[in-house]
């Protein structure tokens, strides 16, 4: 990205600016990700986020639908709407957790194995595209940065 795109304001590093930079930065990286995925031979309802739920599953197992939230970042009733979709492609089936009734577990179906690994290949090669430019040390001092943020609360 040019400095054009993010013109420096007289002090860029102020926590302002850089939480800017990063907001925009993170649209456009989302942008060239689904950008990226819709040129694969993926169906159109696996979207990035969609994926990440599968993929949180598939590592997981039977999961609660809370803590898949929980690991995504986001609300119960986002996580809804994703497992509707999946179900409704027969990718997920929803399931009482045998310990708590009123938890829901999610976990993949058979028909869903396949279609992660080719969206982990997928997946793989259109983060490798975003960070063609960006050496393995600037990727893992962006980690370390990212994840300080995480942190801060």
């Amino acid at each position: 990205m040019s400095n054009s795109e993010f013109p420096f304001p007289a002090n860029p590093a102020s926590a302002a600016f850089v939480l800017q930079t990063l907001i925009k930065t993170t649209h456009q990286v989302h942008r060239e990700f689904e950008r990226l995925l819709s040129t694969l031979e993926l169906p159109s309802y696996l979207t990035g986020p969609r994926l990440r739920v599968l993929l949180d599953v598939s590592q997981f197992g039977n999961i609660r639908m809370s803590d898949l939230a929980k690991n995504l970042g986001v609300e119960a009733r986002v996580v809804t709407q994703y497992v509707d979709t999946l179900e409704g492609q027969n990718l997920l089936v929803r399931m009482a957790d045998p310990n708590d009734r009123r938890a829901t577990l999610v976990k993949l179906t058979d028909e869903a194995l396949p279609i992660i690994e080719k969206a982990r290949i997928v997946m793989e090669k259109a983060a490798e595209k975003i960070f063609e430019g960006i050496s393995i040390d600037s990727r893992k001092q962006l980690i370390q940065h990212l994840n300080q943020l995480t942190q801060v609360r």
